[in-house]
């Protein structure tokens, strides 16, 4: 698999075991993720305020899999940006929309972390890049949360 489609396979297996907001999703650390990655600690943070909860959420084996295979890729991009324990990160260099001294973009390498707009932009485009994932994934991550969220509660005790 590509960064990519690695990345975007990770994000979908956690968004799927914890269905976090996407502004859950990228204040994840790594060191948000348990022993063998069987287990993430996501801070809830309810939409209009409130309260901000962490929960210990149990992932698939998929799930495990998939953030196995991400943090492979992730070391080698976090390594060229000088680190971060921010769990998602850019897979290509960007401009931050900052001029320097000369009136140039100041380019961010790979590896910096992205911002919620980035994961939800990369859930966007990898939704109609690889095949077939059109037609099983909503147009939007928020509507695949509230699905995510909706069948947790149907199926709780």
């Amino acid at each position: 698999m590509s960064p990519a489609q690695t990345r975007l396979t990770a994000v979908l297996a956690l968004e799927l075991d914890t269905a976090a907001r996407s502004g859950e999703l990228v204040a994840l650390r790594t060191t948000d993720l348990g022993t063998d990655l069987a287990t993430v600690h996501v801070e809830r943070r309810p939409q209009g305020g409130g309260a901000i909860e962490g929960e210990w959420v149990e992932t698939s084996t998929v799930t495990r899999a998939a953030l196995g295979r991400w943090l492979d890729v992730r070391k080698d991009l976090v390594r060229r940006a000088h680190g971060t324990s921010r769990l998602w990160v850019s897979l290509w260099m960007n401009h931050d929309g900052v001029l320097d001294d000369q009136g140039d973009t100041v380019i961010r390498p790979p590896g910096m972390p992205l911002e919620e707009n980035g994961l939800v932009t990369s859930y966007r485009v990898g939704r109609l890049r690889y095949e077939g994932l059109r037609q099983l994934l909503p147009l939007k991550l928020e509507q695949l949360r509230r699905a995510v969220e909706a069948d947790r509660q149907r199926t709780a005790p």
